[in-house]
C-alpha cells in the first residue's frame, strides 16, 4: 500500500519492559485487509462507473454500479459477475411493490442446520450455517453508505444482508421507492436500461407464505461492458512491483557503498571472482619523497628539511618584487590597502 508498513518492534521495544530491545524497523508483509483497503483507493480514484448488462429469461438489463462511491461493494459485485458467479441463479424473493431478491449460489439451498456437543453434558445446540454463498473474498465486508445513493424511485440495486457488516453476494433490485432501506442496505448500482423487463418481473405471481415467484426468474449470464475494477487492480499491481525494484535498487545500492568504504571483496559481474579494492588504499610515494598516502584523503610523511622552506620563501618574496616593479613601471594603482606605518611609544611619565 501506500503506507509504509512496519512491524513496530522498534517502537515497541522503546515503551515496552517485556520486549527485547530493537532499534531496526523492518517492513511487514501487508495484511488481506490492507491489500483490499488499497485496491479499493484507487478504484476509488479512479473515478469511473461499471457496467454490466444481466440476461435473464425474462430479457436483458443494464445496471451503472457506484465503483467511485463504493468502491468494496462494486469490486465485490464485478469480481463474482467477471468469475461467472451469478450465471445460474435464480431470483428466490418478489415482494411486489417492494423489491426483487436474487444473487444466490447457484445450487445452494435453504441453511443448513448443524448440532454441535459442548463440554462433558453431551448438550446438543442447534446451529445455522449459510451454504447460499460468501462474498468474492469469502468473509462478509462492511457497509458503505453515501447520501448521494438512497433507495429513491424503481431499479435502485442494493445489497442484501442480515445486519450490519453481513455483505456477501446477494442484491436485490427496488420496484418503487424504499426510503427505510437507506444507511441499512448498501446501494451500489441502479437500472439504466430495461425497465420494462424488471416490471414484467414484478407481475410474476408469488407464494404468499415464501414470496418465491410462481415462475422462474433466472439470470442466464452476465456480460461487463465496463469494468474499472480489473483497471485499478493493474495499477495496484504496477504499483507494487515498481515499489519492489526501487527496493531491491537501494538495498543494491546501500550494499555497494558498504563494500566500498571498507574495501572488501566485490564481486565481478562477468567472472563472479572477488576483486578487492586497491584504489585509493595503496601506500604510494608522492614526489618521490618519504610522504605516503593513508586511504584517499590523508597525506603523512616526514617534515621537509628548513633550507627546502628557505628557498620556497625566498622564490616567493621574488616573484612578488617582481610584480610590484612591474605595477610600478606600469603606473597602475594597486588596488590593495598601504601597509601600516611604524609607529613608537614615547615617555608615559608625564599622563
Amino acid at each position: 500500500t501506500s503506507v509504509q508498513l512496519t512491524s513496530g518492534k522498534a517502537s515497541g521495544s522503546l515503551t515496552s519492559t517485556t520486549l527485547n530491545i530493537t532499534r531496526e524497523n523492518k517492513a511487514r508483509p501487508a495484511t488481506k485487509e490492507e491489500i483490499i483497503s488499497s485496491q479499493c483507493e484507487v478504484l476509488k480514484r479512479l473515478k469511473k462507473k461499471g457496467m454490466v448488462r444481466i440476461f435473464t429469461n425474462l430479457g436483458a438489463m443494464d445496471i451503472e454500479v457506484h465503483c467511485d462511491i463504493v468502491p468494496r461493494t462494486a469490486m465485490n459485485f464485478l469480481l463474482l459477475a467477471d468469475g461467472k458467479e451469478y450465471e445460474g441463479s435464480k431470483f428466490h424473493r418478489s415482494i411486489p411493490n417492494f423489491m426483487i431478491q436474487g444473487g444466490k449460489k447457484p445450487g445452494a439451498g435453504k441453511k443448513k442446520t448443524k448440532s454441535t456437543t459442548y463440554g462433558n453434558n453431551a448438550t446438543a445446540r442447534n446451529e445455522k450455517e449459510d451454504i447460499s454463498g460468501g462474498s468474492y473474498w469469502g468473509a462478509p465486508f462492511h457497509d458503505e453508505f453515501d447520501d448521494r445513493l438512497t433507495h429513491t424511485g424503481p431499479g435502485i440495486v442494493s445489497m442484501a444482508n442480515s445486519g450490519p457488516g453481513t455483505n456477501a453476494r446477494q442484491f436485490f433490485i427496488t420496484y418503487k421507492s424504499a426510503s427505510h432501506l437507506d444507511r441499512k442496505h448498501s446501494v451500489f448500482g441502479k437500472v439504466v436500461g430495461g425497465m420494462e423487463i424488471l416490471k414484467k418481473m414484478e407481475r410474476i405471481p408469488t407464494d404468499k407464505l415464501t414470496d418465491r415467484p410462481l415462475e422462474e426468474i433466472r439470470i442466464e449470464e452476465m456480460v461487463i461492458l465496463e469494468n474499472p475494477v480489473m483497471e485499478a487492480l493493474e495499477s495496484e499491481r504496477e504499483r507494487i512491483l515498481k515499489k519492489k525494484e526501487e527496493k531491491r535498487v537501494k538495498d543494491r545500492t546501500l550494499k555497494s557503498s558498504a563494500l566500498g568504504r571498507s574495501g572488501h571483496g566485490e564481486k565481478d559481474e562477468e567472472g563472479g571472482n572477488n576483486k578487492k579494492k586497491t584504489e585509493g588504499n595503496d601506500t604510494s610515494k608522492i614526489d618521490g619523497g618519504t610522504d605516503f598516502v593513508i586511504g584517499k584523503y590523508l597525506k603523512v610523511g616526514a617534515k621537509k628539511s628548513t633550507s627546502s622552506h628557505k628557498r620556497k620563501e625566498e622564490e616567493s618574496s621574488k616573484n612578488d618584487e617582481e610584480v610590484e616593479d612591474v605595477i610600478g613601471n606600469a603606473g597602475i594603482r594597486s588596488r590593495l590597502p598601504p601597509p601600516p606605518k611604524k609607529t613608537t611609544f614615547g615617555d608615559f611619565s608625564g599622563w
